[in-house]
């Protein structure tokens, strides 16, 4: 059984106290999402950290992480998570916005899609069977907090395959959401 436990969570950088299990991604990892290749030069440089407070992977606990994505793009196209389908497919998923400015994209399998704004105080809502990847489209680093069940676990190759229906570009005054011309591909 697992036993109760307190976590502190600085809620302008995501840190956590103490610290526990800490995923890096780096450019390197994301190679082959982004419309453009990762420069060789840049496939080091650090993209996002997952840190993780566990809990057992089943139903009836609710593990949570904190994310934080380093401001940045590759060509046009903004720091992003990997983004995921949940292995169970009808689990959902809690995002809480704890600073920088972001967008959550969601896609279902038949291609449609949402994408709702990320920033302090913002509670976004995955619904079963939505993919999802978070976009960080500020200056500043991106921080959410996650919560799920489980036993959701992770489905990151159909995304790796099929991408997702659309992408975030740099724009004038707002990031552009449009098309991928490789969905699907």
């Amino acid at each position: 059984m697992l036993e109760p436990h307190t976590t502190i969570l600085d809620l302008a950088t995501g840190a956590l106290e103490p610290r526990r299990e800490l995923t890096e991604r780096r450019l390197a990892d994301l190679d082959g999402l982004f419309l453009e290749p990762v420069p060789p030069e840049r496939r080091g440089e650090l993209a996002y950290t997952v840190s993780l407070i566990p809990a057992p992977a089943d139903g009836a606990n609710l593990p949570s992480s904190t994310t934080v994505i380093r401001p940045g793009r590759v060509g046009e196209e903004f720091f992003m998570t990997k983004g995921h389908f949940h292995a169970r497919r009808d689990r959902a998923e809690i995002y809480l916005g704890l600073s920088g400015e972001g967008r959550l994209v969601m896609a279902t399998a038949d291609g449609r899609t949402a994408v709702e704004p990320v920033r302090a105080g913002t509670v976004s809502y995955v619904p079963g069977h939505w993919a999802h990847r978070t976009v960080n489209v500020g200056e500043e680093p991106l921080v959410f907090y996650a919560v799920y069940p489980g036993d959701a676990g992770y489905d990151y190759a159909t995304i790796e395959d099929e991408g997702f229906p659309v992408v975030l570009l740099a724009g004038e005054a707002e990031p552009r959401v449009v098309p991928n011309p490789r969905y699907g591909s």
